[in-house]
Order: C-alpha cells, then structure tokens, then sequence
C-alpha cells in the first residue's frame, strides 16, 4: 500500500536518454540504466516556461544592464559578451514544481561568461541589494547581490557544445547554483541593479529563495513495473543536493519498507553541482508479489533524507521516492 501521496504539477517534460561524458567509471549495465551516462542532450533537457519558447534574432538583441551602475555602458552584442573570459562548467537544473521521483531534472556542459564581469562593467553603487533579470517573455526575477557576484554564477551562451537552444533562453540564460529553475531565467534581456524587487512567482506567494532540497530518484524500475521472479535486476537512478551539504556521499535502496538499507554504487559523478548516478544490482526474490523500493540519499556532511516528504507551493519535497512493482513468474509476464 501507498505510504504517501504528493501534488503533481503538470509541466512540458523530455526525459530520459543522456549522452556519454565524465563517466566516473564505464559500465556493461549502460544500457539498463536511467540516466543512462551523466550528461543529458539538448533535445532530452525539460521545458518549462510561461508560454511558447521565444525566438530572439542575435543581430538585434541586446543586453542592457541598468538600475543603480555607477556607469551607464552601452548594452552588449553576443558577439561582445563572447568576446570575455569563459568558463566551462557542468551544472544540473531542477524544477521546483517536480514531485518525488518525477524527471524535471537534467545535468548539461555549459559554455559562458561569470556574471559579476558583466556587472563590474557598469560598477555597483552601495544601495543595491539585488540583481534583477527582466525576460523576452516577460519573466522576471531576482537574486541576492552576493549571489551574483560568486564565481560560480554564469550567463550561459552554450549548452553541450552547441549554441543554446531556443528553448533554453538563446541567447544566454542564467545558471545560479543551488537554486531551482525559476532562479535561473531564459532569454534575458535586461540585467538591473535593485534595493529589492518582488519576482513573478514571489508575487503568486511560492518561495522567493528556492533552493534546492536533497533529493533522490529511481529511474529504474518504473512505477507498477512487473519483474520476473529469481532474475538479477539493476536498480538505478540520480541524486541531486545542489551544492547544499557538499554532494552526494552514498544513496542506499531499502526493499523491506526501511527496515534494512543496502548501499549502491556510485558509478558517474562530477561537482557537487551536478547529479551523481548510481545503481544496484538486485536480487529478485523468488516470490511473488509486491514490492515497494525506497532510495535516500546522505550528504558528505552527513544529511540523510527522511522519509516523510513536505507540501508547500508549488511543491517542497524532500522525502524519499518509492516505487511499487510486482514480481510475476513467466507465465503472468507472457501473458
């Protein structure tokens, strides 16, 4: 029996099959597993935005940064912010509408500029206190002034080696660690320095810091899937804390509803701001009957998921993901 239930929140989703790069380790039992390899293609990458993907034509956008500069500089070219150091980075998305175990999460290689160099272009005068992204959509949000500031926040121009898709904010779109995909704007347009601004979602009363919670996913098996009784069965999936407690140290499969935990591999990682994936090789039982399999995850600085996820809007999940299967012989799975 179902220990839980949790919102579901409809979104435009492309899951699954991911590409090969920075494999921790090959492995024979690739093509039994999901995720499949570490980083997921463009075309697999989730959508979700306001309404249709907006089509920007490089030759006349610009980007303009305003608010409270020290300087008023002339908004940019992509060809003038691509002129700027770059960084390469690998980072996981994750929406913060996505239930348990649903798939709106994806791990790409992004190609970029910091966003403080652009910022430190028009200089910060002493009463700004955020940073605020007005969208080609008519999205807007903001972070933190220190959070645009850190190293590690980046305007993306490339996703896996190509120019970012339409659908995923071309010309640049922002990728701010720890935080979920509503902190991390598509098809920017305007960057203005702010003493506070009230975003989009902030106003429809949904967490106006968003970041991301620990959180573990089953890729395989599917929920309801039927396993034939005695046969080795790989269990797998992604785990995700976004940097918070340090990365991923182990995830653990439990089959007996908690009672006992069994350790799985970790066989693909990179940062802590990307997804680990991991496996187990499983044993099924020669009985029939139902199953529900639990998968947690423990931080390098010692946070373990519980059991019991928590609802707030849209969705705050923290809580393991379980799936039910059944374990047939072979004449229930033929027929």
């Amino acid at each position: 029996m179902k220990r839980r239930t949790f919102i579901k929140l409809s979104v435009i989703s492309a899951a699954g099959i991911v590409l090969p790069l920075q494999l921790e380790a090959q492995t024979d039992d690739a093509p039994l597993l999901k995720p499949r390899t570490l980083i997921t293609p463009n075309e697999e990458f989730y959508i979700l935005q306001l309404d249709e993907s907006v089509e920007l034509d490089e030759a006349s956008w610009r980007l303009a940064i305003t608010g409270l500069v020290e300087r008023q500089i002339k908004p940019l070219t992509l060809e003038e912010i691509k002129t700027m150091e770059a960084v390469e980075v690998m980072r996981t998305l994750k929406c913060i509408g996505d239930p348990i175990g649903e798939e709106q999460m994806g791990n790409a290689a992004w190609k970029g500029v910091r966003l403080r160099d652009l910022i430190q272009k028009a200089g910060v005068k002493e009463n700004t206190k955020v940073v605020v992204f007005q969208c080609a959509d008519s999205y807007h949000t903001a972070i933190p002034l220190e959070d645009a500031m850190h190293e590690d926040t980046i305007l993306a121009y490339q996703m896996n080696g190509e120019t970012l898709p339409k659908e995923h904010g071309y010309p640049v779109r922002l990728l701010n660690p720890g935080h979920y995909g509503t902190k991390n704007p598509k098809w920017i347009v305007n960057i203005q320095l702010a003493e506070k601004h009230e975003s989009y979602w902030e106003k429809r009363g949904w967490d106006p810091v968003a970041n991301v919670k620990l959180a573990t996913v089953i890729g395989t098996p599917s929920q309801e899937e039927e396993i034939l009784v005695g046969t080795d069965f790989v269990v797998s999936g992604a785990a995700f804390d976004a940097g918070h407690h340090g990365g991923i140290k182990k995830v653990e499969v439990s089959i007996d509803y908690g009672e006992t935990w069994q350790e799985t591999e970790i066989w693909a990682k990179d940062t802590p701001l990307a997804w680990v994936l991991w496996k187990w090789k499983w044993q099924v039982p020669k009985e029939k009957g139902p199953i529900e399999i639990y998968a947690r995850a423990t931080t390098n600085s010692g946070v373990t998921q519980e059991e019991m996820g928590i609802k707030a809007k849209p969705v705050d999940a923290v809580g393991y993901h379980t799936v039910d299967v059944k374990i047939v012989d072979e004449l229930e799975q033929t027929n």
